[in-house]
């Protein structure tokens, strides 16, 4: 055998380990950049589900508050159109309407935060209407009913819809790391 060729076998394997040793370091640090960007999109979803949780559940208290508030408005202007035979026609106490004020302030602020905009218009619509019968000031009594049920049932269709995307997101996010495991 060539003593020459004998002598390049070494100088070849070190630039080949070399080699070998630099494009495993590249594939690394390819992988961990990789993670971490995972890692990264991951806390960014969780931070969103966080957000969107932690307000679509304040969102659904404070629908309770003003569907029950709304109501007891509407059932004293109810009992005054009894003796008047007219809607509309008595100021609210001024504990109740500073009450029905916060609480339709509240919803209209967490509405602002809801995420899905199909979901914050139906919940801004259910609102207002559910509020059009206080201005409904000298009308029959029956239309001031049928007007606050429509209203009332807009806003249990708009609580139920939050119920189901806070549902969706508890499913989706306790499925994702079974999902992983399985990766």
């Amino acid at each position: 055998m060539d003593t020459g060729w004998m002598a390049v076998w070494p100088v070849a394997a070190f630039f080949l380990g070399g080699l070998a040793t630099q494009l495993t370091g590249w594939l690394t640090h390819r992988r961990q950049q990789k993670e971490r960007q995972q890692d990264a999109a991951a806390a960014l979803h969780e931070r969103r589900e966080t957000f969107e949780l932690e307000h679509l559940q304040r969102l659904a208290e404070s629908l309770q508050v003003f569907g029950r508030l709304s109501a007891r408005a509407h059932h004293a202007d109810m009992m005054a159109s009894r003796e008047s035979r007219v809607y509309g026609t008595q100021l609210l106490g001024d504990d109740l309407a500073e009450e029905l004020r916060v609480a339709t302030q509240e919803v209209r602020m967490l509405a602002g935060l809801v995420l899905d905009d199909g979901l914050r218009e139906q919940v801004l619509t259910a609102r207002s209407a559910v509020a059009q019968v206080s201005g409904m000031l000298r009308a029959d009594p029956s239309d001031a009913e049928r007007v606050f049920m429509s209203g009332m049932e807009q806003l249990s269709n708009a609580q139920d819809q939050i119920a189901a995307r806070i549902r969706e997101i508890y499913l989706t996010s306790t499925a994702a790391p079974v999902s992983a495991l399985r990766a």
